[in-house]
């Protein structure tokens, strides 16, 4: 279907007709099909005349009577603002809301998120494999959602297990627990309070194994 205006401000398709049916009083006279909400037709026959021929595409679409911006509407055209300018669509702007995360000061002036350091895993089933720390409390878990995604170790609690935090004004990480039944371990020893990282910590969370690497250090920070 290609909608057409003519300058009176009546709506018709150009695919069928050659000039406005509501002008010319709508010589069509096959009948017509228009597909329905669900998928099915409404005939609608004697032409696409203002009497018929938006109305009933409206009702064979599952909308009622209404003016000439809901039956744009309704065949999928965008609506006009107040200042006549192209709008789209809510769905479309709402994606555009940013997700309302707090940025940390150094990703605010670089313009990107930018790896303070990591944890690599030793032991456990995820044996090899490295993970990235940002300017902040990195959460660890097995939830997606944390920063730190531990998948495959059922001892490890979905959210927030434990967080590494860097702190950018003292170049420094702290190592935090959560109040929970899964001990946390830093070089062997049981970890209750936020307690100081240093370079290649061992870092024991559940069944795995970490040593802790920093980027930013004494040799390098953002700042």
């Amino acid at each position: 279907m290609a909608v057409m205006e003519c300058p009176n401000g009546h709506l018709y398709d150009s695919d069928i007709y050659s000039e406005c049916p509501y002008c010319s009083g709508g010589s069509q006279s096959n009948e017509i099909l228009f597909g329905g909400a669900g998928g099915g037709t409404a005939p609608v026959a004697g032409g696409f005349g203002p009497s018929s021929g938006e109305d009933a595409y409206k009702t064979s679409i599952g909308g009622g009577a209404g003016s000439k911006d809901n039956y744009k509407t309704s065949i999928g055209a965008v609506n006009m603002g107040d200042n006549n300018k192209t709008v789209a669509p809510g769905s479309f702007r709402d994606a555009e809301k940013k997700s309302g995360r707090t940025e940390a000061i150094i990703e605010r002036k670089m313009g990107v998120q930018p790896v303070t350091g990591w944890i690599v895993c030793i032991e456990g089933k995820n044996k090899g494999k490295s993970y990235n720390l940002y300017d902040k409390q990195n959460t660890i878990g097995r939830n997606s959602e944390n920063d730190v995604c531990i998948e495959g170790d059922n001892t490890i609690s979905r959210d927030n297990h434990a967080r590494i935090a860097y702190d950018s004004r003292h170049n420094a990480f702290t190592l935090i627990a959560k109040e929970s039944i899964n001990n946390i371990y830093l070089n062997n020893e049981p970890v209750y309070i936020p307690t100081k990282l240093e370079a290649f910590d061992t870092i024991e969370l559940g069944e795995s194994k970490f040593k802790f690497v920093p980027f930013c250090c004494d040799q390098f920070s953002w700042k």
